[in-house]
């Protein structure tokens, strides 16, 4: 006597192959809606939170500008008060942020050209892609070179008989 219902409590001796398969294919689906469900509500409570977190950035950011603004004319108004014209007060200060952003752009740009793209991480993943592929490596990597990349010891992983004198 088969099941000829999909109902997953009746004993297995009892449902065919074509049952089987097609209960493990309702239970599959099932498994990913739900899934994908609990993968929805995560994101969006997540998304809600990161929105929270965007609009109150945004309004730090502004009033730390605002204030910034604010120290600049402070500055300018301080370099006044000391006896220089008005003018040159805020020319001045314009005058060392100039400086001070020639510099930093000096060190971002020192600092740009000493970056390199991740090679070994690149070539590793070239591997992968290649071995998903079924293609083999060109250069088999050896244990020893690993070793050697990892520990900058060389190493022998075979051992060679020591050479005789005669």
């Amino acid at each position: 006597m088969t099941n000829t219902t999909n109902d997953p409590s009746a004993p297995p001796t009892q449902r065919s192959i074509g049952e089987l398969v097609a209960s493990i294919r309702d239970e599959l689906v099932g498994v990913v809606h739900s899934e994908l469900d609990i993968a929805k509500k995560e994101l969006t409570a997540l998304g809600i939170k990161l929105g929270i977190i965007a609009a109150c950035a945004a309004v730090l950011l502004f009033l730390l500008l605002s204030a910034w603004v604010m120290f600049l004319f402070f500055a300018a108004e301080g370099l006044t008060a000391l006896g220089l014209p008005s003018w040159a007060s805020f020319l001045i200060i314009t005058g060392v942020f100039i400086l001070l952003s020639a510099i930093a752009g000096l060190v971002a740009f020192l600092v740009l050209k000493k970056v390199r793209a991740p090679e070994v991480t690149i070539d590793t993943a070239k591997s992968a892609v290649d071995a998903v592929q079924g293609k083999r490596r060109s250069t088999p990597v050896s244990y020893d070179d690993t070793f050697e990349e990892l520990y900058g010891k060389q190493v022998s992983a075979r051992t060679d008989p020591p050479a005789s004198h005669a």
